[in-house]
C-alpha cells in the first residue's frame, strides 16, 4: 500500500469513529474533590453535555497533589475522545514554572477543546485594616512595609499569586500568611489576617454581612452580583489583570473530529440558561471558546504566570 492510501485509509478510519461517537459513556477527570472549587463549576456542565452527546459523563474527582495526579491519569489516556479533563491556572499555566520537574507535559500532553468560564478575582481587606479603596491599601502597604498581611490557601495556589502579581504591579511589599487545610476564609473573616486576593462566592457572604470589604474586581467589567464594586481599572491599578478559570482538554492526539463535536456540545452547555445563570450567581463568567481562542488564552496566560513566577523567584520544590 502506498503512502497517500495508507494515509487516506487512516483518515476514513478517523471520520468513521468520529461519526460514531460518543458509543459510550466518557470519562471527565476533575482535580480536585467532590463538592468543592472546579468540582461544582464542572459538574452543571458535564450535565448538561451528557443531554446534549446521549451519553452519560462520569466525573472521577482526582484531588491528589493539587492536581497534578489527574493531569498526569488524562495525559496518559487513550486519546479516543473518552477521557477529558477540567483544569484551570495551576496545572495547566502555571505548576510548569512552580516545579522543577512534572510527570506531564501542560503544552504537549493535552489538546485544548474550550474555555468555559472566567472566574474574576477580587481584593478583600477586613475592615479594621481601615483602607477603604485600592489605593488606601497601596499608600498603607507603602507606609508599613511587610506589616499588611493577605492569605492563601498555600504556596503556589491562584489565591497566592493573585497577591504577589498584586505586589509586583503596585510596587508594595505585602506579608503572605499561607494556609494549608485549614480554610483562610475564616480568618480573614476574624481580622487575623488583613487581606486576601480570591474569587468572589468565597467572600461574598461576609461582604454583604459587614465582615469583609470588597475593594475592587479584576473583571474589565463591573460584576452585577457585586454593585458597586470598582474594578481595578476604576482603582486606578489598570496593569492589575488576575482571574481564575477553567477549561475542557482531551489528551494529545484526539482526533480533530470528535475535539470539534466536544467544542460544540461544550459551548452549547456554558450558554445553556440553567448553566449560564448558576455561573453567574457566583461570580463566573460563561465563555465556551473555540480550541484555538483557547489556545491563545493558554499562551497568554503562562507568559504572565511565568514571568511573575520567575521575577518573584518562586519554587515550590
Amino acid at each position: 500500500m502506498t503512502f497517500a492510501r495508507f494515509a487516506f485509509a487512516l483518515s476514513v478510519m478517523a471520520a468513521a469513529t468520529a461519526q460514531d461517537y460518543p458509543a459510550q459513556p466518557i470519562r471527565l477527570i476533575v482535580p480536585g474533590p467532590a463538592g468543592a472549587g472546579v468540582d461544582l463549576d464542572a459538574r452543571p456542565i458535564a450535565q448538561k453535555m451528557s443531554e446534549l452527546l446521549r451519553q452519560p459523563i462520569v466525573i472521577e474527582n482526582r484531588p491528589a497533589a493539587g492536581g497534578i495526579v489527574a493531569m498526569e491519569v488524562t495525559a496518559k489516556a487513550a486519546p479516543d475522545g473518552y477521557t477529558l479533563i477540567v483544569a484551570g491556572v495551576g496545572p495547566l499555566a502555571s505548576f510548569q514554572y512552580l516545579y522543577r520537574k512534572l510527570p506531564y507535559d501542560p503544552e504537549r500532553d493535552f489538546v485544548p477543546i474550550s474555555l468555559m468560564q472566567v472566574l474574576p478575582a477580587v481584593l478583600t481587606v477586613h475592615p479594621s485594616l481601615g483602607a477603604n479603596s485600592v489605593q488606601e491599601l497601596i499608600a498603607m502597604a507603602k507606609a508599613r512595609p511587610g506589616e499588611v498581611t493577605f492569605a492563601s490557601q498555600g504556596n503556589g495556589t491562584f489565591v497566592h499569586l493573585a497577591g504577589e502579581l498584586f505586589k509586583a504591579v503596585a510596587g508594595v511589599d505585602l506579608k503572605h500568611v499561607p494556609y494549608g487545610s485549614q480554610s483562610p476564609f475564616n480568618d480573614l473573616a476574624g481580622g487575623h489576617v488583613m487581606a486576601m486576593f480570591s474569587g468572589i462566592a468565597p467572600v461574598i457572604g461576609n461582604a454583604k454581612a459587614g465582615k469583609l470589604k470588597i475593594l475592587a474586581v479584576s473583571s474589565k467589567q463591573r460584576v452585577g452580583i457585586l454593585g458597586d464594586v470598582p474594578t481595578f481599572i476604576d482603582a486606578g491599578v489598570p496593569a492589575y489583570e488576575a482571574s481564575a478559570w477553567n477549561g475542557l482538554l482531551a489528551p494529545r492526539g484526539t482526533p480533530a473530529a470528535i475535539i470539534a463535536r466536544l467544542n460544540a456540545e461544550a459551548a452549547k452547555a456554558v450558554q445553556a440558561p440553567e448553566v449560564k445563570e448558576r455561573m453567574l450567581r457566583f461570580g463566573g463568567v460563561p465563555v465556551g471558546s473555540t480550541p484555538v481562542e483557547f489556545a491563545e488564552f493558554l499562551r497568554a496566560e503562562r507568559s504572565k504566570w511565568g514571568k511573575l513566577i520567575r521575577e518573584a523567584k518562586l519554587q515550590l520544590d
